[in-house]
Parts: C-alpha cells; sequence; structure tokens
C-alpha cells in the first residue's frame, strides 16, 4: 500500500477490502438487471467508438494523434448515453465523485463537475492474498442522498463499489455514467448497491470483455488483447493536469 502512495503522491485514508470469496459472489454469471443501461443496444455508433479505442490501446507506440482519437471516442461514447451526466449532476442536492484521473478529466471535459460538492479522489485498487484491496484518499464527500459517479471504464467495478460504500446513506440515488463495462464489473455494482441498499442506474456505453487474472478488461478469445489499456495512462498526455494531491505521509 506505502508504495501505490508514495506513487501517487497520496495518503489513503480509506481502505476498503474485497476478499475473493465476494468477488465471486459479486461476478457471478448472470443477465444484467433493469438498472444497467446499455447504450450500444440502440446506438450502433457505439461499437464503432469503442473499436476505435481498443485499437489504440494496443498499439506499441501511442503518438499525441493516437491519444486524442481515443480520448474523442471516450467523449463521444458519453454524448450516446440516453442520459445525459450534467444533467443529472445538475439536480439539487447531488454530489459528484469523478476519481483520477480518467474519471476527472472525462467529467470535466463533460463539464458536469460542480463549483461545489465535486470531488475527485484518489482509488487505487491493489492486489492483496487473490482479492482487491481499494485505496482512498481524503477527497470525499460526507454521506450522500443523491450521488453522481463519473469514470471512464468498469472492470471489477471494485473502486466504484468503494465510493458507493464511502459516500452514501442507505436509500440513496446513485447515477454511474462510464464509457464501457465488463459484464461481471457492472453485475458486481448492481449486486453491490442492492447489498448497500442503494437506488442504482448504471449508465454505460458498452458492454463486452472479460477480466483476466489480474482484473484487466480483455477480449475472451483473446487474453492477450486489451479492450482498453490504462485509460489514465493514455490520455492524461493530451489533457489538463492533475491537480495537486496531498503530501505523502510516511506510516510512523
Amino acid at each position: 500500500m506505502e508504495e501505490f502512495e508514495k506513487e501517487h503522491n497520496t495518503y489513503f485514508s480509506h481502505l476498503v477490502q474485497f476478499n475473493p470469496q465476494l468477488l465471486e459472489l459479486l461476478h457471478a454469471p448472470g443477465l444484467l438487471p433493469g438498472n444497467v443501461r446499455v447504450a450500444s443496444v440502440d446506438h450502433p455508433g457505439v461499437a464503432d467508438r469503442m473499436a476505435t479505442v481498443t485499437a489504440v490501446a494496443n498499439l506499441p507506440d501511442q503518438r499525441d494523434a493516437d491519444r486524442s482519437q481515443y480520448l474523442q471516442a471516450l467523449l463521444d461514447i458519453y454524448g450516446m448515453l440516453p442520459v445525459q451526466a450534467t444533467h443529472s449532476a445538475s439536480e439539487p442536492g447531488t454530489a459528484v465523485v469523478a476519481p483520477e484521473r480518467e474519471g476527472r478529466i472525462l467529467a470535466e471535459r463533460l463539464g458536469v463537475m460542480p463549483r461545489r460538492q465535486g470531488w475527485t479522489p484518489q482509488a487505487k485498487r491493489m492486489p492483496v492474498a487473490g482479492g482487491l484491496l481499494v485505496g482512498v484518499d481524503e477527497w470525499l464527500p460526507s454521506q450522500a442522498d443523491r450521488l453522481v459517479i463519473v469514470d471512464g471504464v468498469v472492470a471489477s467495478g471494485v473502486t466504484l463499489m468503494a465510493m458507493m460504500q464511502l459516500t452514501v446513506r442507505p436509500g440513496a440515488v446513485v447515477e454511474i455514467f462510464t464509457c464501457h463495462s465488463t459484464q461481471q464489473g457492472a453485475l458486481a455494482l448492481a449486486r453491490y448497491a442492492e447489498q448497500l441498499n442503494v437506488a442504482l442506474t448504471l449508465h454505460v456505453g458498452h458492454v463486452s470483455g472479460a477480466l483476466n487474472g489480474k482484473f484487466y478488461a480483455v477480449e475472451p478469445d483473446a487474453p492477450e488483447r486489451v479492450l482498453l489499456g490504462d485509460v489514465g495512462d493514455t490520455i492524461s498526455p493530451v489533457a489538463p493536469a492533475s491537480p495537486q494531491r496531498g503530501q505523502y505521509r510516511d506510516h510512523a
């Protein structure tokens, strides 16, 4: 954990653990419930943009032009969602969370981040004993009754599950906006929200792929081929720099 804190120059004041048994239950096969709304079902343009994203993610060398094309494809997918994040975020009393880096970059480009009640926490997943540990820094809202989360993609879903656990009350209304999700990640978010007694709607551009052993989204028939790669690494060189984070603090 300390190595992750040093790498990102921050301090994880919250830790949320997902053990292997819980992940197995959350990721179990099943049909997507009605609160998972997939734009590509009705909008073929989403799959075209996803093909661009996957092609760039698998390039051996990415130029700035490739990165810009990748970023624009993600923004296009957000524009094709039936419900727009800006509309949901403008509802009175809504807290907005857009995790660093890709969540913040995309939310800012979409004009979602409000002047108040907007948070951009670091939320980093770390492998622990076959499961995952999510470290979250101090930039979090108080317990919210209405929450909008903007993030780039959903693989395992654990970082967004941690966001929900740490930021909302039972009975809260939560909307998540993302470009892509694996089937396992979408199911996990829906199931975890039910455990938290949260009314969740997941707005997602496209659902495809599978989780590999490191919980990354890959092509099921070609596990060496990633679907999206590291979104933050790909778009951050052609996007505004991250704001200064809190100083890393050594654990005495």
